[in-house]
């Protein structure tokens, strides 16, 4: 099947795996007759799906893969299917899910001219989502309840990395359904594989200490400085006295928190003369304003310790390498089958990519994942 991984462990159901590949590939000539400079939508949006479709084949490769797992092993009429895209960027997996023909997509993402964005690019290709939901996980609670919807299955890929307080937020996934419900989440930060950890590494250091150029698509809710000297400029302004040794040092036991968590320290500081947090990673850091965590390269076991103390059955799926050029097919060929002989747990040492598999379907067993 074209759009899947050669060699991946998938769910053990090939009528939903033939199904989800034909959607892609008609999705996948939508997508390229599509002309991005028609679209109404932001000049962000315009880059980051023209970057998508550059790559089109290997961008499906991973939704198609997070689709299957939502979908696989349930007992729901497809019609009566619900899917949350949490964090849904382009909206290219809303599409895959409409295009594979689930009845109800929830589109949701943190940034609100994202969502307008998606809606339009829905529109233009007569496949939108059914519901278009801007803010964070508390606002997504709030309009499933206000609606009275009942979620089966929420995905995402590339998104945790980058919540700010990922640990509330795991806890509450168990709210979006009292009922059966799977939660699958793709994440490119994977800190197992020691290639992908220093090349992202490198990244949090550049994002730290340089400021970066105003090009053109950039994310309008982003800031260009670098993090050092906003948190800098936060701490002087906020506490005027500190002398500049001081405000360099919580300047950088406050890598990684947010502006109100920043000042929170300051003010311990200012009452008993010590600084109450250091960073619990050498190089993670996020924007001080928003939040948004840089390529956040976090503890696996934590994250799935998490979600089964809030009731879920977990299991972290090593990920896998997509094509481009024949060479690299061969090579992604290759590797992909030494992850899937090695098996997730060791595999995720070699695996591009990490997915969370969280379910509260008491009907799945372990026999019955994979292939």
């Amino acid at each position: 099947m074209e759009f899947f991984y050669k060699n991946a462990r998938l769910p053990k159901d090939d009528k939903i795996l033939r199904a989800v590949n034909a959607a892609a590939s008609r999705l996948f000539l939508k997508l390229n007759n599509l002309d991005i400079n028609q679209l109404e939508v932001s000049d962000h949006t315009k880059v980051c799906l023209g970057n998508h479709i550059q790559s089109l084949k290997n961008r499906l490769m991973k939704f198609t893969y997070i689709l299957s797992w939502a979908v696989a092993n349930r007992d729901i009429p497809l019609n009566q299917f619900v899917l949350v895209d949490y964090g849904g960027g382009s909206g290219i997996l809303s599409l895959l899910a409409k295009e594979y023909g689930i009845g109800t997509v929830i589109y949701t993402d943190i940034y609100d001219v994202s969502c307008k964005d998606a809606e339009n690019i829905g529109q233009a290709i007569n496949n939108p989502a059914d519901y278009y939901v801007p803010g964070d996980i508390d606002e997504l609670l709030f309009y499933i309840k206000n609606q009275q919807i009942t979620c089966h299955a929420l995905a995402s890929y590339d998104v945790i990395e980058h919540i700010y307080d990922i640990e509330p937020y795991l806890k509450k996934l168990s709210k979006i359904s009292d009922k059966d419900f799977v939660v699958v989440m793709g994440s490119g930060a994977n800190p197992l594989n020691p290639l992908v950890a220093r090349s992202l590494m490198k990244q949090h250091k550049l994002i730290e200490y340089l400021n970066r150029e105003d090009k053109p698509g950039h994310k309008q809710r982003d800031i260009l400085k670098a993090y050092y000297d906003v948190r800098r400029e936060i701490i002087s302004k906020y506490a005027p006295k500190l002398s500049p040794d001081e405000v360099e040092r919580l300047t950088k036991a406050t890598r990684g928190l947010i502006a109100q968590d920043i000042k929170h320290c300051v003010d311990v500081y200012l009452e008993s003369g010590k600084i109450c947090r250091q960073p619990d990673h050498p190089t993670n850091t996020c924007d001080p304003y928003t939040g948004n965590w840089a390529e956040h390269l976090m503890d696996i076991r934590m994250l799935k310790q998490v979600l089964v103390n809030n009731g879920f059955i977990v299991k972290i799926l090593a990920g896998y390498y997509g094509g481009g050029s024949p060479l690299k097919r061969i090579v992604a060929c290759w590797l992909n089958l030494l992850i899937f002989l090695l098996g997730d747990q060791i595999g995720l040492w070699f695996a591009p990519f990490y997915t969370i598999y969280a379910s509260k379907v008491e009907s799945l067993g372990e026999n019955r994942l994979y292939y």
